[in-house]
């Protein structure tokens, strides 16, 4: 029986992962920061937390395993996480170990539009967690998806906006404009697990996104009209929308950063749509919020 071993297992997409991979015949290691945030997993079968820290040796803990799938990300850096240690840095601690154990396939969940020149911090740090990737395992199996924003039941972008629509009379958008191509979080695990038997992805990075791509105020406005909420939308030019994000950024909680508005600079579309080698049929986000 395979063993998948699981980096940031415990968010929104990892969480769908393992509740997929946990109706196979596969031994599953989640690693985690915090065990209790793998809880929610006690009752599945054949699913082990594992909570590591900074120190720990990977390569010790991945042993007896076959397939090592990375998911960890952030969005927002804080004070003691920035986006080069939590991407790039951890990055290069697995891919080590993998390496060291040889490891028969590492799928690497990366982001659209990562490359060296990106505007953003965010962008440049996921392109130079690819590279470390490429250079570490040249002579080893790994696969690296980069998918647009992901939408499902719990996840944090389509959500916040749907409570400000329900709650708030006006919403003020920012880089209006800024395009996405979103897809269902159930079809990119879709297409991780399948990609984990594929021995024609090896060596490959894959561009994925939904069926069709939108402006961010046509997402806002098909929210509102979905949910028959009256709200006036009002799109905020470039100098306001950064004037806004500042302002947002002295929360105490985190919402949009500058360097979100900065990736936003870059279309989170792709020409080329690489999830089609995968599945020829993708849940619409219109389609998901009538559900």
């Amino acid at each position: 029986m395979k063993t998948v071993s699981i980096f940031g297992g415990t968010g929104f997409i990892g969480s769908e992962l393992i509740d997929h991979l946990a109706k196979k015949r596969i031994n599953i290691n989640v690693f985690t920061r915090k065990s209790s945030k793998a809880e929610k997993f006690n009752d599945l079968p054949r699913v082990k937390i594992i909570e590591i820290n900074q120190s720990v040796d990977i390569s010790e803990l991945l042993k007896d395993s076959d397939i090592v799938i990375n998911l960890v990300g952030i969005l927002h850096e804080t004070k003691s996480l920035k986006f080069s240690s939590v991407h790039k840095d951890w990055v290069n601690k697995i891919a080590k170990a993998a390496k060291k154990e040889n490891i028969s396939h590492f799928i690497h969940l990366g982001a659209l539009q990562s490359t060296k020149y990106a505007p953003s911090r965010y962008l440049k740090s996921k392109y130079e967690a690819e590279e470390e990737i490429k250079k570490i395992l040249k002579k080893q199996p790994w696969t690296i998806l980069r998918p647009s924003i992901v939408f499902g039941k719990e996840d944090i972008f389509i959500n916040l906006f749907r409570k400000m629509i329900a709650y708030l009379p006006i919403i003020l958008v920012v880089s209006p404009n800024a395009k996405f191509q979103p897809i269902y979080v159930k079809d990119l695990v879709g297409i991780i697990i399948q990609s984990m038997n594929d021995n024609k992805s090896y060596g490959k990075i894959y561009n994925i996104a939904g069926p069709k791509a939108y402006k961010f105020i046509e997402i806002i406005k098909l929210i509102a009209k979905t949910d028959k909420k009256k709200v006036l939308i009002v799109p905020l030019n470039k100098f306001f929308s950064y004037i806004m994000v500042m302002l947002i950024e002295l929360l105490p909680f985190k919402i949009i950063t500058r360097d979100n508005l900065k990736s936003m600079e870059l279309d989170n579309v792709t020409d080329i749509n690489d999830a089609y080698l995968f599945k020829s049929h993708f849940l619409s986000l219109p389609s998901y919020l009538r559900k």
